[in-house]
């Protein structure tokens, strides 16, 4: 009967092919996956049949409802596996699975609030991002802590900013694994703070998104679980286990659950989570890994990623990138490369610094290659312009404009592009060409002061001698006039873009891609959300069936 009713319809040809063209997309990148805590192997193909039907694992997991298609079962035999790795003891914690880390932050911090009315939340500066968002939606007090400089939590400003305010009920959000560098603070030393100050009042949650899944399988774990005295945790499912959906799990401790349950009658059983109907198909995918990897399989896995992000530190710091890591994260902190770097390889920057995170599924070629990308792309550009002193890229401005000299005419522009796309900036004009062996770029932009902060910062700019060379824009000019823009044209493309920020760095970025060198970029119109490009290049052929969803006229 099914299959009947859904065979009348089906999707459209060219919609077949957009997935297909989506689907090779998808494929290409995964392989460019490096700084983002999920693990990309997996293998759930024994669970497909169960997609033909609409789980719902509303209410509490560990009562029955009205709702049978659902895997509470599933759900429960997973929440042991947990209170297992987290140290809890026998029947003292309840939970359920969540859509994610920052659900089960919510949770937590939910929680908190309903015990102790009034509570102010304190949390570090290095803290996830989902943490002040959740403040503001439960509209809690808070105040942030400094962080350090390895990114754990300062003791000392807590203990201070406690003893201020330690006739509040104090409610600390602990950070197992920071975001950026994997810190984990010092949960004995906020415990101790507690003791030292008389806090009776106090809720301690813990945000172990990766580090839930690192560090119950290695040697060098510092306190972190409900054994060392926390009352709530979020760990994220999708991270070190692997899933093709974000998903989660929080536990507590059922004392405190119990204290804020309410009944609801339609669907018989507690409302005892955050999102009421939830994903039934994510606690199958990670019962399923545990009961195929196993507990001791990923006791082989995690110090295996601990090795890889040591290989990496070393590589990295063959060429002087300061690489780092904790001895009990997989998250290699180093010195942020390129625009051009950190979107191929989808690294995630904050500041000066960036991380690659050594997954199960990060292998030595793909650190290799990302070394090689770094060597290659941030190395002195070679000799060009006359004019121009060796490996020396120049920036400058008119009234209106902004002019670049260099000596790699594909290069600079792939970075321009990208630098001020990150940063949201609208390109409003631009003729880039080629001349007398290097490159003149020419632009306007949205926000002229801002795209010059961005360039300086991003832009590999006097790399050779330390310092900017004064930029003379009469010989720019000149330059720029002399080139042969009838030879351009003759075998030039009209593209059409989006008229977006971002719109030209995309193109860029899919053209150096396919070793495609770009010879000219010249802005021929703007209007009704669309802008016309010319582009020139030697590889004609190879441009025009890149982009001939694109092309207006060739």
């Amino acid at each position: 009967m099914k299959s009947q009713w859904l065979s009348k319809y089906s999707l459209s040809s060219a919609d077949a092919e957009r997935l297909d063209q989506f689907f090779d997309d998808i494929q290409k990148e995964s392989k460019l996956f490096l700084g983002y805590p999920c693990n990309g192997i997996f293998d759930y193909s024994p669970l497909y049949r169960f997609l033909q039907y609409p789980f719902n694992n509303v209410g509490d997991p560990f009562l029955a409802s009205n709702y049978h298609l659902n895997t509470h079962v599933f759900e429960c035999e997973l929440l042991e596996i947990f209170q297992d790795l987290t140290q809890a003891p026998p029947g003292s914690t309840w939970g359920y699975i969540t859509n994610g880390g920052t659900e089960g932050n919510h949770y937590g911090l939910f929680l908190a609030r309903e015990l102790m009315p009034g509570g102010i939340v304190y949390y570090s500066q290095d803290a996830h991002y989902s943490i002040d968002k959740v403040l503001r939606c439960l509209n809690l007090d808070s105040i942030m802590i400094r962080s350090q400089p390895d990114g754990s939590m300062d003791l000392d400003d807590l203990r201070e900013t406690l003893r201020i305010h330690r006739d509040v009920p104090a409610i600390v959000c602990a950070a197992i694994g920071t975001t950026m560098k994997g810190a984990v603070d010092d949960i004995a030393g906020i415990q101790g703070i507690f003791q030292d100050l008389a806090l009776k009042r106090h809720y301690l949650h813990a945000d172990a998104a990766l580090g839930g899944m690192v560090l119950p399988f290695i040697d060098t774990a510092p306190p972190w679980n409900f054994e060392d005295g926390i009352d709530s945790i979020a760990i994220s499912g999708h991270k070190m286990i692997g899933s093709p959906i974000p998903c989660g799990v929080v536990l507590a401790k059922k004392g405190n659950v119990d204290r804020i349950a309410q009944s609801v009658e339609y669907i018989g059983t507690l409302d005892t989570t955050l999102s009421g109907s939830r994903n039934g198909f994510t606690p199958l995918f990670l019962w399923y890994a545990f009961h195929t990897i196993g507990v001791d399989g990923f006791k082989q896995i995690v110090p295996n990623c601990l090795k890889m992000a040591d290989y990496a530190i070393t590589q990295l710091n063959q060429l002087d990138r300061n690489a780092w890591r904790h001895p009990y994260s997989n998250i290699v902190v180093f010195d942020r490369p390129s625009p051009v770097v950190t979107q191929r390889w989808q690294l995630a920057c904050n500041g000066s610094l960036t991380h690659l995170i050594a997954m199960p599924h990060v292998v030595k070629e793909q650190v290799d290659q990302l070394v090689a990308d770094i060597q290659s792309l941030e190395s002195p550009p070679e000799p060009s312009l006359t004019d121009l002193p060796v490996c020396e890229t120049t920036l400058g401005e008119t009234n209106e404009e902004i002019t670049l000299v260099g000596s790699s005419e594909e290069y600079l522009l792939t970075q321009i592009s990208v630098a001020l796309a990150s940063a949201g900036i609208s390109i409003e004009d631009i003729t880039a060409v080629q001349a007398a062996g290097g490159s003149i770029i020419q632009l306007k932009v949205s926000d002229r002061a801002r795209a010059l902060q961005i360039l300086n910062e991003h832009l590999d700019i006097g790399r050779c001698h330390g310092q900017y060379r004064p930029f003379n824009t009469e010989a720019a000019t000149q330059m720029l006039t002399q080139a042969d823009y009838q030879t351009v044209s003759q075998d030039a493309l009209l593209v059409k873009l989006n008229d977006k920020p971002g719109a030209l760095a995309e193109l860029m970025k899919k053209c150096r891609e396919h070793a495609i060198a770009i010879r000219s970029v010249r802005l021929v119109w703007r209007g009704q959300g669309s802008a016309l490009v010319e582009i020139a290049s030697d590889q004609h052929q190879i441009l025009q069936r890149l982009l001939e969803e694109q092309v207006v006229m060739q």
